[in-house]
């Protein structure tokens, strides 16, 4: 028995299919325990190359398919960055889980947790392939840090960047953190778009991802954006299964079964079966909401553009703008879509002008038509 048991944990290691398994033997009984392959140690990371991390198996790795317990997910909305695709996971050490801190907060991560998000395009010009530009990862290296006065001073989350090759076969650490510049042209619904796709700064990625609650501080917090239970309350498609996302982080051990029944959640801005008010506020939250909130890079600016904010001012309803841009009257200019500075902002390409002010180098035409619909569609006119 014990001589049958050892050639089965050999022949599983050399399979390495990317489900290994735990040869702990006792004399009264054989355990046959899943362990995810994923290497992570908190106190070496980051490593040189993407594959070192094992997130993705069964093939070639830009195939990104997942290894056993890295996990896919999507936000009902997501960011738009010149066109790009995401395929995102998530994975935790085995035994830790995340807990729930509010609809529109991003969850609380044990030690050690990851989050990958990697970006793509399809129909790339000319030969119409998929290149994968970068892949992006947030590790919780460490617990939370505070000050004596309570306040916290390091989330322990550091965020890195890995570039691909033109091969499409490695993603190396971007070790000189002075962003990239990468040309692509792709088709999009049936025609050409050319972008300047920027892989991020170190500085640039700390814009979006920092917080700082407490004016007195000096220096911010990293956290994550999109993984609130707001964004995640909705039916996924994991291929095999569909499933709401929350319900099956439950179930995959990655998240605390403390989540309250009802959730106000955002919803797929695309999905015009949707009121429209309500795929206009879901657009601003992924799109604006991570600058445009207390202790985000433009607090000092009076609007709050979260998917919670139920105050039509400081949304930007009939708000005066903090900068006089073309002499526009509102942020939002109710009835008057042209007259609306977030019109003026989000048409433009114009770095002194356009928002978001990094993460594209083109206008998305839809979202642009989507919040002119919106803006249009109100009754209550400023005047």
């Amino acid at each position: 028995m014990k001589k049958n048991y050892l050639l089965l944990c050999f022949v599983a290691i050399i399979l390495g299919a990317g489900i290994f398994i735990s040869c702990n033997h006792d004399d009264n009984e054989d355990e046959y325990l899943p362990v995810s392959p994923v290497v992570l140690d908190v106190t070496q990371v980051p490593y040189a190359k993407l594959s070192d991390y094992h997130f993705f198996d069964g093939g070639e790795l830009k195939e990104l398919s997942p290894s056993y317990k890295v996990l896919p997910y999507r936000p009902a909305s997501e960011l738009f960055t010149d066109y790009a695709h995401k395929k995102r996971f998530v994975w935790m050490p085995q035994g830790t889980k995340a807990t729930f801190n509010g609809n529109d907060n991003t969850l609380e991560f044990p030690v050690g947790a990851v989050l990958i998000k990697n970006f793509y395009y399809d129909d790339v010009l000319p030969d119409h392939t998929t290149k994968i530009i970068e892949t992006r990862i947030l590790i919780k290296k460490r617990e939370p840090q505070y000050n004596d006065d309570g306040d916290e001073i390091n989330s322990g989350w550091e965020p890195y960047v890995y570039i691909w090759n033109d091969e499409q076969t490695e993603a190396f650490l971007d070790t000189e953190q002075q962003g990239v510049f990468v040309p692509v042209s792709f088709m999009h619904n049936g025609q050409q778009k050319d972008a300047f796709y920027k892989i991020p700064a170190d500085t640039e990625c700390r814009t979006c991802h920092k917080i700082n609650l407490n004016e007195t501080l000096n220096g911010e917090i990293v956290i994550p954006v999109g993984v609130k239970p707001q964004n995640l309350n909705y039916v996924y498609d994991y291929g095999t299964s569909q499933r709401n996302q929350l319900e099956k982080w439950v179930a995959e051990g990655y998240l605390e079964n403390n989540i309250p029944a009802t959730i106000l959640s955002t919803v797929d801005y695309n999905d015009t079966s949707k009121p429209l008010e309500l795929r206009a506020r879901s657009y601003m939250d992924i799109n604006c909401a991570h600058c445009h909130r207390q202790g985000g890079h433009c607090d000092y600016v009076n609007v709050r553009f979260n998917f919670s904010n139920s105050d039509p001012e400081t949304v930007g309803i009939c708000a005066t703008p903090l900068f006089n841009v073309d002499n526009l009257p509102y942020v939002i200019n109710a009835g008057d879509a042209a007259n609306s500075e977030i019109i003026h902002r989000i048409s433009s390409t114009d770095g002194s002008v356009m928002m978001p002010f990094i993460g594209r180098s083109i206008v998305h035409e839809e979202g642009v038509q989507l919040m002119t619909d919106w803006i249009n569609s109100m009754q209550n006119h400023c005047n």
